[in-house]
This record gives C-alpha cells, structure tokens and sequence, in this order.
C-alpha cells in the first residue's frame, strides 16, 4: 500500500498539468513556486477541510472527525514552528464543514476509490473528474455558509465550486492564501492522497486526503504550496536526483513520509524555496527542479 500510495501521489501532482499542456515530455517544479491561490506559505494561512462520505469509503465517525482534527492540529504546530526556526512568520488558521451532529458532506468518488478516479480511463480524464467532484463538494460545503444579506436581498450568492468557496472563505476570513483539503476515510483500506492543480492557474489546487497520519496531511499541505517530491515516482526518475535528495536532505518530509512520525521529519533547503521561505536556491539544487524525458 505504501509503496503504490507513493507513486500515484507525484503521478497526480505532476499529472495535473496534463489539463492544459498534454503531451509534455519535460518537468520543472519551480512553475508551482508562488503559483495560484496557495502562493507562499507564511504570514497568514487558512486550511479549509472537508469532511466527505461516499459508498466506497468509511462512513465517518465523531470519533475518526475527532482523531483527524487532532492530527491537523499536530500538522499545524509543526508547520508553525519549522517556519520560525527559518525566521518565517506563519500563522495558520483551520476552518472546518462538519455540520449538526458532525454530519459530513456525501458525493461519491467518480469511480469508487481516489486511485481509480484520477487514473481512469487516463489521468487526463481522470483530473478532470476529480476537478468536477470537488467543485460539486465544494458547492454542498457552501450551501451551508450564512451570507449576509442587505434589505432583504443576499449581498453575493453561496458558492457554486472551488473558486468561488476561495473567494468567499477569502473574504470571511480577511486571508489571501487558502488550502482546501478534502479528507475522505480510507484510513483502514489501500488507496492514496493525492494534489492537484499545483503546476498551474488553470483552477485551483487542492488535496484529497486518504489518511490521518500527521506527516501525510503535512506532506500534502507542502504540496498545495509548491514543494515537489523527492523520492522515486513516475515523474520523479533521475536516479542521480533521488540519490543526492536522499544524501542532502534525509529527513525531508517530501521524500516518502509515510510510517514515519511526523517529529522526525524536517523542511531541508530544496522545499524552503518551493514554498517560498527562502528567495535563493544554492546552484548545486537547481538540477532538482526538473525531470526530463518524462513518458506516459
């Protein structure tokens, strides 16, 4: 399960560029450096989540919603504190949809697991779908918002998709930057997590989230703001790049971080400047950025 969760993760993340720029045979992860919604992370952030059943999935429990808002918390106080061990100002607010008697949202998966659904028929395709499901999430938590009204007559209307829930949670919570992770509830089955929409401003970026574990929602965080994978995926080839990420950065939580506590795990030079806590990358990283010669 690990090893399959690894390879699909970077697949989508890097796959998501497919939407606009297919084929492609050439990667560089610096066009996710201070790239659409998700800029930088520092100053002031909100992480909006969540909570979505579906046939295929565990239904939610109080007590998973519970288990799982502790684990962001734990994601939270370390990302924070990393950020002031570099000098960055970070303050990250959580907001949550979890209705009366922590109900959750119901869309189903476009074809039944996270995995099947980027991937069938293909991962273009596949993106697409996932897109769409999250914009119909996205609608269902915003029906739930309050708008104001003004003599009677709703000042805007509750959002319909992913742009316009950033808009709205823009505004309500006097924020610029806003990560929209949806956690569904795989945490006893095999499938993965996954990031979208990150290489682009084609629509906004997001996560989808199978698991609770504190350095898996991290990693994923990361993501949403820039950082690239590390370790061996479909897109991430060069045996001469995973060897010298694997020497110059160990712990880095953007090789695989999974089974391993999130306290062991570090934010090296690479994935600073993807995520913008540093403005300069040492010369010696710059061949990290990209991955050439890429086939689907």
């Amino acid at each position: 399960m690990k090893r399959t969760h690894l390879f699909i993760v970077i697949l989508v993340l890097a796959g998501t560029i497919l939407t606009a720029y297919f084929p492609f045979n050439k990667i560089n992860f610096s066009n996710a450096r201070n790239n659409n919604v998700c800029k930088a992370l520092k100053g002031d952030v909100l992480l909006y989540i969540v909570f979505v059943d579906s046939k295929t999935t565990s239904p939610w429990t109080e007590f998973d919603i519970q288990t799982t808002m502790d684990s962001i918390k734990i994601t939270v106080s370390w990302l924070e504190a990393k950020a002031r061990e570099q000098g960055i100002n970070l303050n990250i607010k959580t907001d949550f949809y979890v209705g009366d008697n922590f109900s959750t949202v119901k869309r189903d998966l476009p074809e039944g697991t996270v995995r099947q659904s980027v991937t069938y028929p293909n991962l273009q395709k596949g993106v697409e779908n996932m897109n769409k499901w999250a914009d119909n999430v996205s609608r269902k938590a915003g029906e739930s918002f309050d708008v104001p009204n003004k003599d009677g007559i709703p000042e805007i209307k509750n959002p319909r998709n992913k742009e316009r829930l950033v808009a709205f949670l823009r505004d309500q919570h006097k924020v610029e930057s806003i990560g929209v992770l949806f956690f569904v509830n795989n945490y006893y089955r095999d499938d993965i997590s996954v990031t979208l929409n990150t290489l682009n401003s084609n629509d906004i970026e997001y996560s989808v989230i199978s698991y609770k574990y504190p350095a898996v929602i991290a990693h994923n965080i990361l993501h949403l703001f820039g950082a690239a994978d590390l370790h061996e995926t479909p897109f991430r080839k060069s045996d001469k790049a995973i060897n010298y990420a694997l020497q110059e950065f160990p712990d880095d939580i953007m090789l695989n971080p999974y089974a391993k506590p999130l306290s062991t795990r570090s934010i090296g030079a690479f994935t600073s400047y993807l995520i913008n806590w540093c403005d300069t990358l040492n010369p010696k990283h710059e061949f990290l950025l990209e991955e050439k010669g890429i086939k689907l």
